[in-house]
């Protein structure tokens, strides 16, 4: 592997510095980031007060799995929300984050909650609630393993490069419906129930956010670990091109 100062650097968002929280939910994203040849630095409220600024140290954005987005941010009462999930300063930064990469062409890496962010960031809305898609009570306790069908010769196709359709784990209530979609997006994977499970950027270098959890790489298949791969290797061409040494 690469010595860190070699690796290109990956923020993944959080959404506090605590290591409770870290060790209970990201440690995952970590280790996918570094064992793919990254160098992960955690992005959390406190720490992005400018998401310019943030980006401009960066190489490739993963925006991670967490509770639900304010409904207020796509034009919505709460209908199927988890009050109680809804972390304010959290959809700020996130929602920040994504514009302010999509500026700057930067690699960006969705997942769960992050594809989630990236329709909302882009004016598209949410499914407050679909049912059949969560673990055991939506706990992390067990995997939902559905098939997803993948768009040919799509960034998700050319990265997987599975064939068809994959098998992916699932742990989320809320979702990307095809009457959701922001503009600028398009679906390239799906399920047989419509949830939309992989989006693009149609103007985007390497742009995909996922509705499953390819960082929980110990339940899935070995092809899950290309989309870290190929992440990785897309923010070291950005690396390269913005002349970072």
């Amino acid at each position: 592997m690469p010595p860190t100062s070699d690796r290109p650097r990956i923020g993944y968002t959080s959404q506090g510095a605590d290591d409770a929280y870290f060790h209970k939910w990201q440690h995952d994203y970590w280790f996918s980031i570094f064992l793919s040849g990254g160098e992960p630095v955690r992005l959390y409220p406190e720490s992005v007060q400018d998401c310019n600024a943030a980006l401009a140290a960066l190489d490739g954005l993963v925006l991670t799995g967490g509770g639900d987005m304010d409904p207020a941010l796509y034009g919505q009462a709460i209908n199927g929300t988890d009050a109680s999930s809804i972390y304010p300063e959290r959809d700020r930064m996130e929602v920040g984050l994504t514009r302010a990469a999509v500026e700057r062409s930067m690699p960006v890496f969705g997942v769960c909650r992050g594809i989630q962010v990236i329709n909302v960031a882009l004016g598209g809305t949410l499914a407050q609630h679909v049912d059949g898609h969560t673990g055991r009570s939506n706990s992390f306790d067990a995997p939902r393993p559905h098939a997803v069908s993948i768009q040919p010769d799509s960034l998700l196709d050319r990265t997987l490069v599975c064939g068809p359709t994959i098998d992916a784990n699932s742990y989320h209530h809320q979702a990307v419906m095809p009457a959701d979609l922001a503009p600028g997006l398009v679906t390239t994977g799906q399920t047989a129930d419509n949830v939309i499970e992989a989006v693009e950027h149609v103007d985007h270098p390497w742009f995909l956010g996922v509705q499953w959890h390819p960082e929980r790489l110990y339940e899935l298949g070995d092809e899950h670990r290309s989309l870290w791969e190929g992440f990785v290797e897309a923010a070291c061409t950005y690396r390269q091109a913005e002349g970072v040494a």
